[in-house]
């Protein structure tokens, strides 16, 4: 069960990371695709994990068939929310040409607004720095005069220029995207593995369960 607690807490920590680090790009992400929701769903699942595991522990250790069974039920009920889950997030980003357009236009409104607003300065330069990006399809997009750039646009933060080493080559909308599907990847690869841990998990729960019962019938009888 101490795999359990671990995978719980892994997801819990992943959970957490994603929720920090997210912040750094949610608003040239569509609001339809809830990016603050596969973080906060980690962070859930994680926790469920964990203290169901402790459970789990408990029942083993006690030789308690309710606990054993009750664990392998709660198991079964992650993994069937789990599929949902999926399911719902394949349908939700199954167009990635409209995902694309989407955070295109979040990205050059606030490309559009960089010099008009401090708001919008701040997060183009926290997404340039973040991703590594500079403008919204290439560096060309500032069109500043001498080739100039922001400070954001290079990774020594210094004398930006359209020539330095240093700049930023890829463009922000299409790293966005990126990030955003690579984030998806990973939860589905996170998905897959706690599912085949959780149904493993289920199986020797109820069995452990089963073979308590028959050594308590065994000694009935004996």
């Amino acid at each position: 069960r101490i795999y359990f607690q671990i995978a719980g807490a892994s997801l819990l920590g992943v959970g957490v990371l994603l929720k920090i680090k997210n912040n750094d790009i949610q608003n040239f992400i569509p609001d339809k695709y809830y990016l603050g929701l596969p973080p906060l769903l980690l962070i859930i699942i994680g926790s469920v994990i964990f203290i169901t595991a402790t459970f789990g522990c408990c029942g083993a250790v006690k030789e308690n068939t309710c606990m054993l069974t009750t664990f392998a039920i709660i198991l079964l009920t992650l993994l069937i929310i789990q599929v949902a889950i999926g399911v719902y997030a394949f349908l939700m980003v199954g167009d990635t040409q409209d995902l694309k357009t989407s955070v295109k236009q979040l990205v050059e409104k606030t490309f559009n607004d960089y010099n008009n607003t401090k708001v919008a300065k701040e997060e183009f330069d926290v997404l340039q720095e973040f991703l590594h990006c500079c403008g919204v399809s290439e560096p060309n997009d500032w069109r500043w005069p001498g080739g100039r750039l922001p400070e954001s646009c290079c990774a020594s933060k210094q004398n930006c220029t359209i020539i330095s080493n240093d700049c930023y080559r890829q463009g922000c909308a299409a790293s966005s995207y990126r990030w955003f599907k690579n984030g998806l990847d990973l939860l589905g690869i996170l998905a897959i593995a706690i599912a085949v841990i959780e149904i493993v998990g289920a199986i020797f729960a109820l069995c452990l369960s089963s073979s308590i019962k028959n050594q308590i019938r065994r000694e009935a009888y004996a």
